[in-house]
C-alpha cells in the first residue's frame, strides 16, 4: 500500500511551525501531533488544568479507547504551552477567537501552509520514525486529494 500521501517531511513541519500567519494556538496543536502521541480530537478535548505543564504531562480525559491517560511532552512544548496558558485556569486549552479550537480549523490551516498535507500525517510520519522505516526528503510525492 503506498502511503506516501500520509508522509510529511521536517522541513514541512519546520516551515508551517515558524509560519507567523497561522495563529499561536493552531501550530501548538501541530507541534504536540508531532512530538508526541496524541490523536487530534483527544488533544482538542482539553482544558487548561489538564495541561501539567511543570511535569510535561497533558491529562487525556476523552480517550478513543476510554479512559484517562498522560501524555508526555517536549519542553519545548511546555514551553509553548506555558505561554498560551498564560494566566488561564479554566477553559479550553486550544483557542481562538475565545472559543475551543477545532479539528476542521487545524486541519485547514496545516493543508493550507504544507501545499495539501493532512494533519494524520503529523502523527503517521512520527510514528514511522520511532520505527525507523522512513526515509523521505523535502521532495516527497505530493498528496493526491487526500483530507484529514
Amino acid at each position: 500500500m503506498d502511503t506516501t500521501h500520509l508522509l510529511v517531511t521536517d522541513l514541512e513541519v519546520d516551515t508551517a511551525l515558524a509560519n507567523p500567519a497561522v495563529p499561536a494556538d493552531v501550530r501548538a496543536v501541530w507541534q504536540l501531533l508531532w512530538e508526541s502521541d496524541f490523536r487530534p480530537d483527544e488533544l482538542l478535548a482539553c482544558d487548561v488544568p489538564d495541561a501539567e505543564v511543570d511535569d510535561r504531562l497533558v491529562v487525556i480525559r476523552h480517550a478513543k479507547e476510554g479512559g484517562v491517560f498522560e501524555v508526555g511532552i517536549t519542553t519545548s512544548a511546555a514551553n509553548v504551552l506555558r505561554e498560551l496558558i498564560g494566566v488561564r485556569t479554566d477553559g479550553p486549552l486550544f483557542t481562538l477567537e475565545g472559543r475551543r479550537l477545532t479539528k476542521a480549523e487545524v486541519a485547514t490551516a496545516f493543508r493550507m501552509a504544507t501545499g495539501g498535507r493532512t494533519i494524520h500525517a503529523l502523527r503517521f510520519t512520527r510514528q514511522m520514525k520511532e520505527r525507523g522505516a522512513t526515509r523521505f526528503s523535502a521532495a516527497a510525492e505530493q498528496p493526491e486529494g487526500k483530507t484529514a
